[in-house]
């Protein structure tokens, strides 16, 4: 008899054991299905606190955005107004006046540090020329005075140096007076 009573003893605990497990098994389920509802919860909770979040951000941007373009206009129009200035300044006449007598001035003093000869120094250099040219043209040319001997004739000819004319004393001058520009630039 002592057998039987172990049985029917191992058959409870048997029972109570799998019963355990079906109830631990069970909470388990019921923990998660807490969860998912409170999962849930929590997702429509972080989706509502997204949606304010870029509500907010959107806010600040376009204020953001309208700052710097009312920076820019005020800018703009600053700009505007220093360039008509600027505008009517230069279309003043005697402040043109002015610039120009000082922007030729400098211009100038460069030229004479670059050792560039001015218009008015070509304009010299040309009436001494004409002077020049003027009298060999009206000086008398000389009779050739008669030779004692005729030597005797060689095959060769020699040139005979002419008096330059004034075009080609002018082209020799234009050629000077260019490469005298050119070594001073």
């Amino acid at each position: 008899m002592a057998g039987k009573k172990r049985n029917t003893k191992q058959k409870v605990s048997d029972k109570k054991v799998t019963e355990q497990f079906e109830d631990a098994f069970l909470a388990g389920l019921g923990a998660l299905s807490n969860a998912q509802k409170a999962g849930a919860k929590t997702f429509d909770s972080l989706v509502k606190q997204g949606e304010t979040f870029r509500k907010k951000a959107t806010k600040r941007t376009e204020a953001l955005i309208d700052d710097v373009q009312d920076a820019i206009r005020e800018m703009n129009d600053d700009a505007q107004s220093k360039a008509t200035g600027l505008l009517d300044q230069v279309r003043d006449k005697s402040n043109l006046k002015k610039l120009n007598s000082v922007f030729d001035s400098r211009v100038a003093g460069t030229m004479d540090r670059l050792h560039v000869p001015s218009k008015n120094d070509v304009d010299a250099i040309n009436k001494k020329l004409n002077k020049i040219l003027k009298l060999l043209e009206d000086k008398p040319k000389a009779k050739a005075a008669p030779k004692a001997k005729a030597a005797p004739k060689a095959k060769a000819t020699r040139k005979v140096a002419k008096t330059p004319t004034r075009k080609a004393v002018s082209k020799t001058v234009k050629k000077t007076v260019s490469k005298t520009a050119r070594k001073a630039a």
